[in-house]
């Protein structure tokens, strides 16, 4: 029977949440690759590991590590969920619809990336961004496995680095196609404003450094599309393997900035697996 307070596994969830601070800079996409989204799962905690660009818009890839971690609470649908730098709660308990804050830490641009000359442009430090997520659930009656997701959340930078907007809408299936393995297909399309365009693929007085790259004013608007493919395979009672290959585009000013257009590379790519431990 499940246990309606797990403090053990609440202990593990805040030791790998803090674990998430000294991970690379590369965690903060690993919600790129790993979904949570399950069905029957009371609760699950664990760590992805995966290869993505090293930074958004370069033509170099790294590898990354980020702890997971999702808690429904006893005879409900609210939840807390972790994964890596973003957390989510839901604060409704309804199983088509949910809704809730959340806090994500987005990590900055500093000189260790590999570009030679993007190392060599003024840091971003990184920040808080502060926001609301939304997900409209329809589920097969009969196979609840099975079931069509739409999303979107929304990012406002409270730590006074870009003081910028942006937000995500999205579109999740998931099909069971084996009665261990769920299949999910996603896709999503991401926006930003002028103040959040301009931090992150400007180049101005302000940031060029001794880089030599030729100015540049980065306007807002939708800059990036997504497609995901992934699958969650469930090797026993207690043990889940989830993975996803994510590739995108990046569109709009930010795909035709000096750091990307000169220096890196609009099409992204992202993949990763992680071994979580489900928690009855």
């Amino acid at each position: 029977m499940r246990k309606k307070f797990p403090v053990k596994a609440l202990v593990l969830a805040g030791i790998l949440a803090g674990s998430a601070v000294i991970l690379p800079c590369q965690a903060a996409h690993a919600a790129g690759f790993i979904d949570l989204d399950f069905e029957n799962v009371p609760g699950i905690i664990g760590m992805g590991v995966g290869t993505l660009p090293d930074y958004t818009g370069s033509d170099e890839y790294t590898f990354g590590a980020a702890p997971f971690f999702r808690y429904t609470f006893y005879k409900q649908e609210r939840y807390v969920q972790l994964i890596a730098n973003e957390l989510t709660v839901n604060v409704l308990d309804d199983k088509m619809f949910r809704f809730g804050p959340l806090l994500n830490y987005r990590f900055g641009r500093d000189d260790s990336v590999e570009d030679q000359m993007v190392s060599k442009m003024e840091e971003i430090d990184g920040t808080i961004e502060a926001g609301a997520f939304m997900d409209i659930v329809w589920a097969n009656a009969s196979e609840k496995r099975q079931r069509f997701i739409v999303g979107a959340k929304v990012y406002q930078d409270v730590g006074d680095v870009s003081d910028g907007f942006r937000a995500n809408l999205n579109a999740r299936y998931w099909y069971p196609v084996a009665k261990p393995v769920d299949l999910n297909i996603s896709a999503g399309i991401v926006y930003q404003d002028d103040k959040y365009a301009d931090c992150y693929f400007g180049v101005n007085p302000g940031n060029v450094g001794t880089s030599g790259l030729s100015f540049f004013t980065a306007d807002g608007g939708v800059n990036e599309y997504y497609a995901l493919v992934g699958a969650n395979i469930y090797l026993n009672k207690n043990w889940l393997v989830s993975m996803g290959i994510r590739g995108s585009s990046l569109v709009g000013d930010p795909a035709d900035s000096p750091i990307v257009e000169q220096r890196g590379d609009a099409t992204q790519w992202m993949g990763g697996i992680g071994i979580g431990y489900i928690m009855w």
